[in-house]
């Protein structure tokens, strides 16, 4: 090894790092390793630089255009926290400029050192080892009250620490510029957001207010010459309300998996035998109509949007109906909790899905072969799996134990409802 005289030169000498400076400068690169930001950077740096090398004193500087700005500071008396000194006028400001390490043992002879501003300080020797040596960005300083000779392994432990630091400093530019383009991108897709719910819900009008009038008109045909209709006028008036009703739903449809993501809801817990509960009340007639049987089991509670689940879990539960044996549809409700998740279940007896198709079906306005000729705008399965994303969670279809379909809502567990705002959010 060898040691810096004052004229600048290498002699020999047995100084080496000790196993102590090494602990430190793993512990300073790990923490640096973790740091997020340039506050976070100074505040390692300043302390580790200081007992690395046991200096009175250490300092933090950041280059900004054509200063130094002494960002912090850890010594035994004030230094320069806060200031800023053009570059050209201090010691720090070489080191950047030059791209190299300055090590002085006594300040006072070396001109480079404006010794007005030192002469209030303790410091009597120096090392200033600049951050990045291809272009510098920063320097760290080191002082010490009494003459100190930098040995190389002092200064190979201080450069260590300003790669280090380079490396820290560079993670955190990337990273606050990816916060700032994330942050940008939210407010985008937000407003966009916006936007399109406020498109939806205007078309959703514009498109309502001529069906209501084509329902009135219909309505009046058939009032005033209902009786001298013929067989086929009566029966396309007929077919007429039926479209009326039909487009009036698939309005209703787009404009509801449209306000799916930005609809303001109220996160908390979202009971789903409850839910189920009032789901059967409102499919009551459905459920007469086709002679169903809906067995539910007992359900798990989940942290959501008790709105935007029940009307998953309505869209589930009336396909199943719709898409279970004709003669006898059976559905099966069923829910189960593990350490990471609540699903809730709904299988039916019916034809099932296809593979191929297991995909699509949750494609907007896509339906399935066992869809193909009956009612149904092909949205709801679209807005189910929208919502369960919304929610972190996931909604997937496979085959039933008995052979038909079978529909799983899996969402994550939370401690509390609060955890899912991020969720509901967006």
């Amino acid at each position: 090894m060898f040691a810096l005289t004052t004229d600048g030169h290498y002699v020999p000498s047995v100084s080496q790092v000790d196993a102590g400076s090494l602990q430190r400068l793993v512990r300073a690169i790990r923490d640096l390793a973790a740091a997020r930001d340039v506050a976070d950077i100074v505040e390692i740096v300043r302390h580790a630089a200081r007992e690395l090398v046991g200096a009175d004193g250490a300092t933090f500087v950041l280059r900004d255009g054509d200063q130094c700005y002494y960002v912090d500071e850890d010594a035994i008396e004030p230094l320069w926290a806060g200031m800023r000194f053009p570059l050209e006028s201090c010691i720090s400001g070489w080191a950047m400029n030059h791209h190299q390490a300055v090590f002085l043992p006594d300040i006072y002879v070396d001109d480079r050192i404006p010794h007005a501003a030192y002469r209030p300080t303790f410091v009597k020797s120096l090392a200033m080892t600049p951050v990045r040596t291809t272009d510098p960005v920063a320097a760290i300083g080191t002082y010490w009250a009494d003459e100190h000779v930098t040995t190389p392994a002092e200064a190979e432990v201080l450069q260590a620490l300003a790669d280090s630091t380079a490396v820290a400093l560079e993670r955190a530019q990337v990273l606050h510029h990816l916060e700032e383009v994330v942050a940008e991108r939210t407010q985008e897709i937000a407003a966009s957001n916006a936007d399109l719910a406020a498109f939806a819900q205007v078309v959703a009008h514009d498109l309502k207010t001529p069906l209501t009038t084509i329902a009135l008109y219909a309505e009046m045909v058939a009032t005033l010459d209902g009786p001298v209709l013929s067989e086929e006028g009566a029966g396309a008036l007929e077919t007429m309300g039926q479209m009326i009703v039909r487009m009036g739903g698939l309005v209703d449809a787009v404009l509801s998996y449209s306000t799916a993501a930005t609809e303001v809801t109220t996160s908390g817990k979202a009971d789903f035998n409850v839910l189920a509960r009032q789901l059967l009340e409102d499919l009551d007639g459905l459920v007469q109509e086709r002679h169903a049987l809906v067995e539910v089991d007992d359900l798990p509670v989940a942290h959501g949007s008790p709105a935007l689940l029940a009307r998953v879990l309505q869209n589930l539960v009336q396909n199943a109906i719709q898409y279970g044996d004709p003669e006898k549809p059976v559905v099966r409700v069923s829910g189960r909790t593990s350490r990471t998740s609540v699903s809730i279940t709904v299988s039916d007896n019916g034809p099932g899905v296809a593979p191929e198709e297991r995909s699509r079906i949750f494609d907007m306005l896509a339906r399935g072969s066992a869809a193909a000729g009956s009612a149904g705008s092909g949205i709801g399965l679209a807005f189910a799996r929208r919502v369960a994303a919304r929610h972190g969670g996931t909604l997937t279809v496979d085959d039933g134990p008995d052979g038909g379909a079978r529909f799983t809502l899996t969402l994550p567990r939370r401690e509390s409802a609060d955890d899912l705002a991020s969720y509901i959010e967006r």
